[in-house]
């Protein structure tokens, strides 16, 4: 019926704009496509020029109030969704220092693999290359930083791979800054050259990094929203400016144009607030049963409109094990979550393809190590952590600190595929970034300042969403918070 009413208009010497096109295309059951076509031409007789045009405004003036559907219906695109690695079922760790051997291992393989694939760093050698290197010849040497000093005014590294390990000291000052922003146990290379008296020098430090790229994108327009750190069961939830936001999804706040093109929520962890997770929890939560906070997470997630597709992973605040990677949340945990038709879990972190748009979800619990190791990093930019991970390529690589990692056979901390989204929460701090092609979003918070949060000295930006556009990868924000609804 809709393609023979454009059919008529076309025939009719008329031309149809992009968005009246979508609209007379997307009229829903009940509107009399041939009536509004007939009473569009009435209007445009004997028009000439640009006004020979039928306009988005056009068709709005004729549409029929009494149709509320129409500007509230979803475009007829369903949802495209595509798991491509989720750990959950893959998790097998090993025991003891064996396991963490074949962890750092993998590690080693799976970044030097990466490492080849540069230009300029593909034809880099082991630390064992340097054992009979004549004094002021370079070479390349890649391998993982085990440790780093500052000794008489220089800094010195330790690199270690499976031929030995290299002792250097950087003296060029653009070596320096690189080598401290370098996060300890990551991949780097190293241009080494020897004095006569045989010390090391690295003359530049560079990490593995992510190639510049053109992102993929959707065909057409469709959206993805982006939450993270819902915390609900606790005290501090903000279920109001949540109310909003759902009024928002069920197209109750307006904005229909990009409400009625959604097709995803992805969630990025802590989707509830858990049980003692930090020292005093137990006082800030309106809820201390974790399944019972699932249900109620469950209750709010019933209402975002069913052709929407949730993607749920994972965060340190969840009822799983705190050693990365995290598998999802179990069956008999989040029973309620599981028997929803539009809901998927996937474990942290995981890659997924919406609409052909590759996203990295991770939860971003390594965001504390990276923030508190690297010169001029703070929790209120959490994309400037972020783009770090991305040029080491690795989502977690300092042992030892306050993020836990599990041995397991394989690395999955590694990021062997440069996604077009990179969406990790934590923080509690809104922010977007695009970098060498990728989209960097960290998508906040729906719980308001905690006393933990207080004298940690952490200031979140709660009730802020980034809406994406596949087809541009364009970031609108949408705040839901006291002040009301706002478009940004």
């Amino acid at each position: 019926m809709e393609s023979r009413a454009v059919a008529k208009v076309l025939s009719s010497g008329y031309m149809l704009d992009a968005k009246a096109f979508e609209m007379i295309s997307g009229l829903p059951a009940g509107v009399d496509a041939d009536g509004l076509v007939e009473r569009l031409l009435e209007q445009k007789a004997g028009a000439t020029g640009e006004a020979k045009v039928i306009t988005e405004s056009d068709v709005l003036k004729l549409v029929p109030r009494e149709a509320p559907s129409q500007e509230r219906a979803p475009v007829r695109d369903p949802a495209n969704l595509e798991v491509l690695s989720d750990p959950t079922q893959a998790i097998a760790p090993a025991e003891g220092a064996e396991g963490f051997g074949r962890l750092f291992q993998d590690r080693y393989r799976r970044l030097s693999a990466i490492v080849r694939e540069r230009l300029d760093t593909k034809g880099s050698a082991t630390v064992s290359a340097t054992k009979h290197l004549p004094p002021g010849k370079k070479v390349k040497v890649a391998g993982l930083l085990s440790d780093r000093s500052s000794r008489r005014g220089a800094v010195e590294l330790r690199v270690d791979d499976p031929t030995g390990t290299l002792r250097v000291v950087c003296h060029d000052p653009l070596a320096e800054k690189a080598a401290l922003e370098a996060p300890l146990d990551s991949m780097v290379v190293l241009d080494v050259s020897k004095s006569k008296s045989g010390q090391m020098f690295a003359d530049s430090v560079v990490l593995p990094d992510v190639p510049g790229r053109r992102p993929v994108s959707a065909s057409h327009r469709v959206y993805a929203v982006l939450l993270s750190d819902l915390h609900i069961g606790s005290r501090m939830f903000l279920s109001d400016d949540f109310g909003r936001f759902l009024l928002w999804l069920n197209g109750e706040l307006g904005d229909q144009d990009i409400v009625s093109r959604v097709k995803y929520l992805v969630i990025a962890g802590d989707l509830v607030d858990g049980v003692g997770v930090y020292p005093g929890q137990e006082f800030q939560l309106a809820e201390r049963d974790p399944k019972k906070q699932y249900e109620m997470a469950s209750a709010l997630l019933k209402k975002v409109p069913g052709h929407i597709q949730i993607v749920l992973a994972p965060g340190n605040h969840d009822a799983v094990r705190q050693a990365l990677p995290q598998p999802a949340v179990a069956v008999d945990m989040a029973e309620s979550l599981y028997a929803m038709d539009n809901v998927r879990w996937v474990g942290d972190p995981a890659y997924i393809k919406l609409h052909g748009v590759t996203f990295l979800v991770y939860h971003g619990k390594s965001l504390d190590d990276v923030i508190a190791t690297t010169p001029n990093l703070a929790y209120d930019r959490p994309t400037d952590a972020m783009k770090l991970l991305l040029k080491a390529r690795h989502l977690a690589p300092t042992y030892g600190k306050r993020t836990a990692l599990s041995p397991e056979p394989r690395d999955y901390m590694v990021v062997d595929q440069v996604p077009d989204v990179f969406h990790v929460g934590h923080v509690h701090s809104y922010g977007e970034l695009s970098y060498r092609g990728t989209l960097l979003l960290n998508s906040g918070t729906w719980q308001a300042q905690t006393s933990f949060q207080s004298n940690m000295g952490l200031n979140p930006t709660p009730s802020i969403v980034p809406v994406v556009d596949l087809s541009t990868l364009k970031v609108s924000r949408r705040n839901f918070g006291a002040a009301g609804f706002q478009a940004a």
